[in-house]
């Protein structure tokens, strides 16, 4: 196996097993915002199911543009500075609850988050946000930088550390 192929397979870990993104979205004012949400995957997308009342919600229906960053656990690292993580670009847009993606996307949602999302999905101003990655990188330790590419962003080329 390939240094490129244990990235890929570290990186497709790191994403399946975040059960949160730290978001960075703009306000109104074009300011930017940093907050965090619980999120599921799917063929590579993230969905995010947040409260109109959150502050990350109302700048996503502003504009849709947003990076979201994957960290490995603190304790998952013997070295806070060489800590796996990946940094994604893309955009958002809401799932109307009668589209045929939202019951299946809620239901990975209650297998992961169990039984709050009985409390929560009925709630009128709750919203599911898809965030579409466009662009990313996946960093997994020192000197160990790779652009995310292809489709779903599951294809590593490794940064040239003269660029």
């Amino acid at each position: 196996m390939t240094d490129s192929d244990n990235a890929r397979e570290d990186y497709l870990a790191l994403r399946e097993t975040s059960t949160s993104v730290q978001l960075a979205t703009l306000t109104k004012d074009q300011a930017p915002e940093a907050s965090y949400a619980p999120c599921v995957w799917v063929e590579g997308d993230c969905y995010l199911f947040l409260s109109g009342l959150s502050s990350h919600s109302v700048n996503l229906l502003h504009n849709p543009k947003v990076s979201l960053l994957l960290i490995d656990g603190a304790d998952g690292s013997s070295n806070a500075f060489a800590r796996k993580r990946a940094s994604l670009h893309g955009s958002a847009r809401v799932i109307n609850r009668d589209d045929e993606v939202f019951a299946g996307v809620m239901l990975l949602f209650h297998q992961r988050f169990g039984k709050v999302m009985q409390l929560i999905e009925p709630l009128p101003d709750f919203r599911l946000f898809h965030l579409k990655p466009e662009a990313g990188r996946f960093i997994r330790g020192f000197g160990q930088a790779w652009e995310l590419q292809g489709t779903r962003l599951e294809e590593l080329v490794a940064v040239d550390p003269g660029n």
